[in-house]
C-alpha cells in the first residue's frame, strides 16, 4: 500500500494498493474461482534532491494467467515521478530479473525442482530489493535465489542514469553486476546495501563512486564474523554517456565480532487472535447469523486450540540494514547477538567507516563502532539516518520482558559514539498477528513482523520509521462488531503499526 502524508502527519491521498499504483490488475478478486493479479512486494521509496524526483521500487512476481500459480518471471518495477510532487503522475520502468536467459536477462543457471522431484534449470528470484543513489546513478540491489528450488546465488547490482530516468527517457540503459563474479574467499555478496547521500554530498573520487556495505556472517559455520565487506562502483559519471564504463571493486573491513541474533521475547499481554483460534464455546453474533466457536470465523477446518503468546519474534539475521554516505563516511547498522546481564539477546551493531576508492580498488577503515543493547530486552531491525553535517540517528524496535514492541532510537556521532536509548512510541500490547500461530502458518514458520525500518535526513532533521504495536484489546472487544478490528485499531490477522518520528540529532 502507498499513501502520501505531509510533515505534520496529515494524509494527502487515500490508501492506494501497489497493484493499482503500478497499473496491474488487483492482486486478488474473490469469486468462483478467485482471479489473481501479479504479486507485488518489498516497496522502497527515495526522493532525489538533484533531479527533484521520487523513485519507488517494488519486486513484481507474475502469475500463470489469472491463477494463483507463480510463473517464475519477475521484474523490478521502478516508478519515477514526473514532477517534484509525489501527488502527480509517475512513469514506470520494468527491469526483468529472472536471469534465465529470457527477456534479455543473463542466464545465471538457477535451478527448479520439478513435480517428480528432479532438478533442472529454472528462473531466478530478485528478492529483497534496496535502493541508493549518487550524483550520477540510481542503484538497485537484490538477493538472487532459485525461484522454484532452495538456494541463494548472489546479490545483484543494477545501475542506471538517474538523469535519464528523471527525464522520462523512453528507454534507459541498465548495467548489471553479478557478485558471484566478485568472490572473496569463495563467497559472493549477500544483501549488498547501496548508500544514499544527504544534501548531494556525493563521493567524486574515481570518476564518481557509489559505495555499498554488506555482512559476511551468512557464509560462516557459526554465523559470526569480524569483517564487513565494502564495495565501490566507480566511474559512475559514465552513466550519463551512451556507453557506461563502470568498475566494481570489493574488499574486507575488520570490525568487532558480530553474529546472528536469537529470536526476541516480548512482554505478556492480551492476545485476542490466539484466544479466537483457541475458542470453541463463545457465541459469535457480529458476523451475521450466530455461530459457536470463534475459530469458525477464521478457518474452514478446525485447528488445534493450543496457541499461546509468542516469545519467538523474528529478530532478523546479521545482514546489513541501511547504509548512508554522509560527511565523507559510511554509516551503517545490522542486527547481532549480544550478551547483556548474563543473557543472550538481540542487539544492534553500528559502524562508521572511512572509505577510499580508486579506479581499481576500494578500502575502508573503522572510525567508530559499537553495540546497542538493553538488559532483559531486544533491539531489532535498525535503520540509520545521518545529516550532511554527520549527525546521525539509529531507529529500531525495542521489545522484551519490560516492553511491548516499541519504536525507539539513539543518536550517533562519528567521534562520540551512540547516546542513550529513547522511546519514540511505547508499545501498548504484544505482537498478536497470524505469523505467531501454528494454526495459521504451520510449525516451522518464522514469526515475522517489523521486517523494515527506515530513516532519512531532511536538512538538520532525521525522519525515522519503526514498527511497533500501537494498540491492545481484549477478546471481548475483538469479537465485537466490526469483528476482529477492536474498534478499528487492528486488522483481524495482524496488529502492528509503523511509527514515523522527526528527530533533530
Amino acid at each position: 500500500m502507498l499513501r502520501v502524508y505531509d510533515t505534520s502527519g496529515n494524509a494527502l491521498t487515500g490508501v492506494v494498493d501497489l497493484n493499482t499504483f503500478y497499473g496491474y490488475p488487483a492482486a486478488i478478486v474473490r469469486g468462483t474461482p478467485n482471479v489473481f493479479g501479479p504479486e507485488i512486494t518489498d516497496p522502497s521509496c527515495y526522493f532525489d534532491p538533484d533531479t527533484q524526483r521520487w523513485f519507488v521500487v517494488v519486486l513484481t512476481l507474475d502469475r500463470v494467467g489469472t491463477s494463483s500459480a507463480l510463473a517464475g518471471t519477475n521484474h523490478l518495477d521502478l516508478a519515477v515521478s514526473t514532477t517534484s510532487s509525489p501527488l502527480g503522475s509517475f512513469v514506470t520502468y520494468k527491469l526483468p530479473a529472472q536471469d534465465d536467459g529470457t527477456q534479455g536477462t543473463p542466464n545465471h543457471g538457477c535451478k527448479a525442482v520439478g513435480s517428480n522431484g528432479t532438478i533442472g534449470p529454472g528462473p531466478c528470484l530478485a528478492d529483497y530489493p534496496h535502493i541508493g543513489a549518487d550524483a550520477n546513478g540510481f542503484y538497485i540491489t537484490t538477493n538472487e535465489f532459485n525461484f522454484f528450488a532452495p538456494g541463494f546465488r548472489a546479490s545483484q547490482v543494477y545501475a542506471a542514469s538517474k538523469l535519464a530516468l528523471a527525464a522520462r527517457a523512453p528507454s534507459v540503459a541498465v548495467s548489471q553486476f553479478d557478485t558471484a563474479n566478485f568472490l572473496l574467499e569463495g563467497h559472493p555478496g549477500h544483501t549488498v546495501w547501496p548508500a544514499s547521500t544527504p544534501a548531494s554530498g556525493y563521493e567524486s573520487a574515481a570518476g564518481g563512486t557509489e559505495y555499498f556495505l554488506s555482512s559476511v556472517a551468512r557464509f560462516t559455520k557459526t554465523f559470526t564474523e569480524d569483517r564487513l565487506r565494502i564495495w565501490a562502483l566507480s566511474n559512475t559519471q559514465s552513466l550519463n554517456t551512451s556507453s557506461p564504463n563502470l568498475t566494481l571493486n570489493s574488499s574486507f573491513v575488520p570490525v568487532n565480532m558480530y553474529g546472528h541474533p536469537p529470536v526476541a521475547d516480548q512482554k505478556v499481554g492480551d492476545i485476542p487472535l490466539a484466544d479466537c483460534i483457541n475458542d470453541t464455546t463463545t457465541e459469535i453474533t457480529s458476523l451475521g447469523p450466530p455461530f459457536t466457536g470463534c475459530w469458525m470465523a477464521l478457518f474452514n477446518t478446525e485447528p488445534a486450540h493450543n496457541e499461546v503468546e509468542s516469545n519467538h519474534i523474528d529478530a532478523n539475521d546479521a545482514r546489513m540494514q541501511q547504509v548512508v554516505f554522509a560527511n565523507g563516511k559510511l554509516w551503517a547498522a545490522l542486527d547481532t547477538a549480544v550478551t547483556v546481564a548474563g543473557a543472550t539477546k538481540a542487539g544492534i551493531a553500528w559502524y562508521v567507516v572511512n572509505p577510499t576508492a580508486t579506479p581499481s580498488d576500494v578500502m575502508g577503515s573503522v572510525v567508530n563502532q559499537g553495540v546497542l543493547a538493553l538488559a532483559s530486552n531486544n533491539l531489532t531491525y535498525p535503520a540509520v539516518g545521518v545529516t550532511a553535517a554527520g549527525r546521525g540517528v539509529i531507529a529500531f524496535t525495542l521489545l522484551g520482558a519490560d516492553n511491548f514492541p516499541s519504536a525507539a532510537y539513539v543518536g550517533v556521532d562519528a567521534l562520540a559514539g551512540a547516546g542513550p536509548i529513547h522511546i519514540a512510541a511505547s508499545g501498548l500490547g504484544p505482537e498478536d498477528g497470524f505469523t505467531a500461530y501454528v494454526a495459521e502458518v504451520g510449525p516451522n514458520s518464522r514469526n515475522r513482523w517489523g521486517d523494515y525500518g527506515a530513516a532519512v535526513a531532511d536538512g538538520k532533521n532525521v525522519w525515522i520509521g519503526s514498527e511497533y504495536i500501537g494498540q491492545t484489546c481484549t477478546f471481548t472487544q475483538y469479537i465485537s462488531a466490526p469483528f476482529g478490528s477492536c474498534s478499528g485499531t487492528r486488522t483481524t490477522l495482524a496488529n502492528w503499526d509503523t511509527r514515523i518520528t522527526q528527530i533533530t540529532p
